[in-house]
């Protein structure tokens, strides 16, 4: 009976510790499953599936996390990218969306292409200065998905105008302080653009970001490169805005007319048509004195010019009246001349008649 006793009890012992492994077991590989399933499925679902699920923060895309995924999204990538670009050059030439997107990620660029005759992407239409991150895909093409207004990012802060490129790599605004204040902006941040500051999104302009939500469409390509010539259509420049503390809590780009940089930007053209103006006027008035000078000069030609007129008719009247001198002094001399003939005329006269006499 002893002997029955140990041996059933040594029957139960293995009987628990065997569901306790199968238990262990089943545990381990339904957590496996439920992250593996966590790590691929945002680029399964469906654009119209995120806005029934309301997803109101990045964390709730819950795919390749920056913070925990950072290396095995470069191993995917890795993995992927041949693939991916082989299956994307097909997808290029057959897809029937109107844009196709370059990220460079090396100048800090995005270029937007449309269609040649051919049907080709060989038309570059836009280009936008962008600031990339650690976490930017550096090869592949992907496609674009979900798209939300506001969409709360890793750190607390909120972005405008989400698009969705690859997991949790977006292109959006320069991050917000505060959920539909356009005033909160991180102008610090803002004054990053063109150089590598995200953590891994595609940060745009609001007026860009605005754009790529607007105008492209879900499934358009995006293909992620590095060089160092930024494109057809250059790098564009993105101005400093945190030396305007009036103004820097505001996107210079967005349209909103609250924007203090519209009102600030209309004063300045005032200031430079004050400027031209005033510059006119001194020209105006440089014109004027030059002609107050260039009249002076001409009083002064007209001032000699009588001179010369008075001097040129007293040169007249001298010479006339030298001439009259010398005519006096002739006529002067003829008429002596003539008395003196007249003398000699009555002397002969008065000879001839005392001849007579005599004889």
């Amino acid at each position: 009976m002893k002997k029955t006793s140990e041996k059933t009890k040594n029957i139960i012992k293995c009987t628990i510790i065997g569901i306790l492994l199968i238990i262990l077991v089943y545990m381990v590989v339904n957590l496996t499953g439920k992250f593996s399933n966590r790590s691929v499925a945002v680029e399964t679902v469906n654009p119209v599936e995120f806005e029934q699920e309301e997803i109101k923060d990045i964390e709730d895309l819950n795919v390749l996390e920056e913070n925990v995924l950072e290396k095995e999204q470069e191993k995917i990538q890795d993995d992927k990218s041949e693939k991916s670009n082989d299956n994307n050059k097909k997808k290029k030439v057959n897809s029937d969306k109107p844009y196709y997107i370059k990220v460079n990620y090396g100048a800090n660029v995005v270029t937007v292409y449309s269609k040649d005759e051919n049907g080709d992407y060989t038309v570059p239409v836009k280009a936008m200065v962008c600031s990339t991150g650690r976490a930017t895909p550096t090869s592949g093409t992907y496609t674009i998905k979900g798209r939300w207004r506001w969409l709360k990012m890793i750190g607390g802060v909120y972005a405008q105008y989400t698009t969705q490129v690859v997991g949790n790599i977006l292109f959006h605004s320069v991050p917000y302080l505060r959920k539909g204040d356009s005033s909160s902006l991180e102008y610090w941040e803002y004054d990053k653009l063109g150089t590598r500051a995200s953590a891994g999104c595609i940060r745009l302009t609001m007026q860009d970001a605005s754009w790529i939500y607007n105008n492209i469409a879900s499934g358009t390509l995006v293909e992620f490169y590095s060089s160092s010539d930024p494109g057809p259509l250059g790098k564009p420049s993105a101005p400093k805005i945190s030396w305007n503390e009036e103004c820097r809590g505001w996107d210079p780009t967005d349209s909103d007319p609250n924007n203090p940089w519209r009102n600030y930007q209309q004063n300045i053209v005032v200031e430079e048509n004050l400027n031209n103006n005033s510059n006119d006027n001194n020209l105006d008035n440089s014109n004027n004195i030059d002609n107050t000078n260039n009249n002076i000069d001409n009083s002064g030609n007209v001032d000699d010019n009588v001179n010369n007129e008075i001097n040129k008719d007293n040169n007249t009247i001298e010479d006339d009246n030298k001439e009259n001198e010398k005519t006096e002094e002739e006529n002067k001399n003829n008429s002596i001349e003539e008395e003196n003939y007249n003398d000699n005329e009555q002397t002969n006269q008065y000879n001839n008649d005392i001849d007579k006499n005599n004889e």
